[in-house]
């Protein structure tokens, strides 16, 4: 992720036993001190950026191709800083929406406007909140104005409270260049310095600009990567401006994955080191303040501690634990125990094999986990279902009586096999397809996995089974003992089972599971809302199917009135203890052979009645 390694590790400031900080620091007394090396270009969403430790909030790019213009501007959104060039209009100062183009090139006068890297001290200093949000900076060539800029906006912090040594170093620099880069170098002498602070001040851009002159000299300036030569100048820049005593309180880590924000002026914060997690906590606090409100710290590859750094915060780890074994592939229940957990305040991945979520997706997970849901989106959510099942098995069914249009089909038995197996393979082809898009192609999340194990799941199923036998929805009107007649028979009622899990206890399901608390393989026995939800749908939809044959063949054992009270108080029941079973199991496909145990049952038991 970092290409610009770092000192390894978390490095502790200045202390009794180690005075000057040297040892912290990872050099030895008696040897030159190195500045530690802050800036690193990260890969995140597919986009790289330049980012330093201690403004973790902003992200620099540097591409050949940056040229916004304004009405493209501002539709990269709030906190946006436009640098020398990136963007293709004049000066700007927007507040409200936080747009800013620190520019001297069109729709000015160049002889009166100030340079890119004057107007970024002077925004700086006129006290932008650079920490509130994140902030994209764009840059489209790193000239030395450019990167100049791009420091001192990495550095708001340190800039508004520099050493007067530092401030004698920067501030002249900063000078000459913004007068060289808008006037050229003949009206620079101008530019108000004192002969020897104009003296160091061009030393000090001569050896900066080594790097540059090398590059086009040696014609590798097209073809140079922009964001690591960037980072190579900003460190030149932070040894000539930085004394050693100014890391003192410095401290890194090995690699930081990136933040997310989960709530207003709260982020979390992925990162990796060796250091225990409050080791790290003390660091990041430093840098984030009182905005830091979760550390996902990997210790070893794969394995998180989850960290909420205030004992006072409303945020509790249990509302993440719920939705990262919902996401996480490696929770599968084997063993059951082998899920994120932990207290309220400290937790962590999975063991012994840990986490399969990468770190960004890792973030991503905790944002939704903290995100505050509104009320009524279970609501919403339960009415898109009920209409998604109502359309696509209106679809399915549609799809099964075209069948009875077709030429040639002349057998009633098998035409009506035939319209089940079209309307089950119709409703099979829908759920699959929905459940992939929805999920991003992890069809896991939609029960599409191995089972985990579940002691006396048996007892569920055959449960389920049992009170699928009074249905009369799965099987035609008459039935017949011949072998390829049952055959078929026997065939549809498998299409149908996993159809209609399927589409119930898994797509269904799988989105009502993110609206509140499922079950766990080893977790508490409770009916969750999406067992409720796909149960009672689950329910009328069995109940509107089975009344067609209920009504052409009246059952010899009951009144018409007594079997669909029964068919619906069946079907509930079965729908409740297929969705116990697929959480509990985490896979569908238990379920899936109940359904056509029970669908043989229910074949067997209409036999035995028509045929005594």
């Amino acid at each position: 992720m970092s290409t610009d390694g770092g000192v390894a590790g978390v490095r502790r400031p200045a202390s009794d036993s180690d005075p000057d900080g040297s040892a912290s620091l990872g050099w030895k007394i008696g040897e030159t001190p190195p500045h530690p090396r802050r800036y690193r270009q990260r890969e995140l969403e597919g986009h790289s950026h330049v980012s330093c430790d201690e403004a973790p909030r902003m992200q620099v790019r540097v591409g050949r191709d940056f040229s916004f213009t304004l009405e493209r501007a501002r539709a990269l959104g709030e906190r946006v800083i436009l640098l020398d060039g990136a963007g293709s209009f004049g000066p700007l100062i927007d507040n409200k929406a936080k747009l800013y183009n620190l520019d001297h090139h069109a729709e000015c006068e160049r002889v009166f406007t100030l340079a890119t890297c004057e107007q970024a001290l002077l925004l700086v200093q006129s006290g932008l909140d650079l920490s509130e949000g994140d902030w994209l900076v764009y840059a489209n060539e790193p000239d030395l104005d450019t990167v100049l800029a791009i420091w001192v906006l990495l550095n708001y912090e340190r800039v508004r409270d520099l050493r007067r040594e530092s401030r004698e170093i920067l501030f002249p620099l900063l000078r000459l260049e913004g007068a060289i880069d808008a006037n050229g170098p003949e009206l620079a002498q101008f530019c108000g310095l004192p002969a020897d602070a104009l003296e160091r001040a061009q030393a000090h851009i001569d050896e900066l600009l080594g790097r540059e002159r090398a590059s086009k000299k040696s014609g590798d300036w097209q073809t140079v990567d922009f964001e690591s030569f960037t980072i190579e100048v900003l460190n030149d820049i932070d040894r000539m401006v930085y004394s050693i005593e100014d890391f003192r309180e410095y401290g890194s880590i090995d690699d930081i994955y990136g933040h997310v924000e989960i709530a207003e002026r709260q982020v979390a914060v992925a990162c990796r080191d060796s250091a225990g997690v409050y080791a790290v906590e003390r660091l990041l606090k430093s840098r984030w303040g009182n905005q830091l409100a979760v550390i996902a710290l990997e210790n070893r590859p794969h394995h998180f501690t989850l960290r909420r750094t205030s004992t006072l915060a409303t945020l509790d780890l249990e509302d993440a634990y719920g939705t990262l074994n919902l996401l996480d592939p490696a929770v599968d229940g084997r063993p059951a125990s082998q899920r994120w957990g932990g207290s309220s305040a400290i937790g962590g991945s999975p063991r012994p094999s840990g986490t399969l979520l990468s770190p960004n997706d890792l973030l991503r997970v905790l944002a939704d986990a903290f995100r505050p849901r509104p009320r009524w989106r279970p609501l919403i959510d339960i009415s898109l279902g009920i209409c998604w099942t109502a359309v696509v098995g209106t679809l399915a069914v549609t799809a099964g009586l075209v069948w009875g249009t077709l030429p040639g089909v002349v057998d009633p038995l098998r035409d009506e096999l035939a319209r089940v197996a079209t309307s089950a393979l119709v409703a099979m082809a829908a759920a699959l397809l929905l459940a992939w898009r929805s999920s991003r192609r992890r069809m896991w999340l939609f029960g599409l996995r191995r089972p985990a194990p579940m002691p006396y799941a048996w007892l569920l199923g055959m449960g389920a089974a049992a009170l699928a036998i009074p249905a009369r929805a799965w099987f035609p009107l008459e039935l017949s003992l011949d072998a390829l007649p049952l055959a078929a028979c026997v065939a549809a009622a498998v299409l149908a089972a996993i159809a209609v899990e399927l589409w119930f206890r898994g797509v269904l399901h799988g989105v009502l599971q993110f609206d509140a608390k499922v079950q766990s393989p080893d977790g508490p026995w409770f009916i969750s809302l999406a067992c409720w939800t796909s149960a009672v749908v689950y329910a009328a939809a069995t109940l509107l199917l089975s009344l067609p044959p209920i009504a052409l063949s009246p059952s010899p054992l009951l009144a018409q009135p007594a079997e669909i009270a029964i068919v619906a108080g069946a079907s509930l029941l079965a729908g409740l203890a297929l969705g116990v079973l697929r959480e509990r199991t985490l896979s569908l496909w238990p379920g899936v052979a109940a359904q056509i145990v029970g669908a043989l049952a229910n074949l067997g038991f209409w036999l035995w009645l028509a045929n005594p």
